[in-house]
């Protein structure tokens, strides 16, 4: 299970990522129309936080190396 192997597990997190990928957007949008101080910290905070687990779910998808749930990622 979470290896190269399981095409399931590389399905969910490709699926993951699509759903990180729009929250990146929406946190980007939040982040250059922001009208307050902590909606604009929070908004960079979720984007960033957003686009680094995309990276890491969609890396596993394609490649099926540096699982988010077992691998430490480099």
């Amino acid at each position: 299970m979470w290896d190269e192997k399981d095409y399931t597990a590389r399905w969910v997190q490709g699926i993951c990522a699509i759903f990180l990928a729009f929250f990146a957007i929406v946190a980007g949008y939040f982040v250059f129309t922001s009208p307050g101080f902590m909606v604009l910290i929070g908004g960079i905070a979720v984007f960033i936080g957003s686009v680094r687990l995309c990276w890491r779910c969609l890396h596993y998808a394609i490649t099926g190396k540096g699982n988010v749930n077992r691998d430490d990622f480099d």
